[in-house]
């Protein structure tokens, strides 16, 4: 008995220490992108972002991959402004093309402030579908606002 269990202790730490092993030698993926059965969706917030009309609208780069064949993109961005909070979002259509592009979209402050410069967080959700699957994905980033 105290055979088969000390058997079996050994099999689980070689396990374990395999997992390990391969976790630490496997080439790096994106840490939050969405991949299943041939579809690619990958949306991350860049900074720096730019503030449009005096901060009734910021301007956010976001980094692209996918490979559906079509996504939409959605982007929410909120800052602390003083005591209060700037905020707002928008949805824009993606045209999928297989590699990195850049989509800026132009986000509508929709509270009672308006956008400052200074420091934000932006979350960047896209959802496509391919022929027979569809997924989404979203990425939080502290983004940086410029004049």
């Amino acid at each position: 008995m105290i055979r088969a269990w000390m058997t079996k202790a050994a099999t689980a730490a070689a396990a374990l220490a395999a997992g390990a092993v391969f976790a630490v030698a496997s080439p790096a993926q994106p840490a939050v992108a969405f991949f299943s059965g041939g579809l690619f969706l990958d949306a991350v917030p860049q900074s720096p972002a730019t503030l449009v009309a005096s901060g009734a609208a910021v301007d956010v780069p976001v980094e692209v991959t996918c490979n559906a064949t079509f996504a939409d993109l959605y982007v929410e961005v909120t800052e602390r402004v003083g005591s209060g909070v700037a905020s707002g979002a928008a949805y824009v259509p993606v045209g999928c093309t297989g590699s990195h592009q850049r989509v800026l979209v132009r986000v509508n402050a929709s509270s009672a402030r308006a956008f400052s410069k200074g420091t934000a967080v932006a979350t960047a959700t896209i959802f496509g579908c391919g022929p027979s699957i569809c997924g989404q994905d979203s990425t939080s980033a502290t983004i940086t606002i410029k004049r």
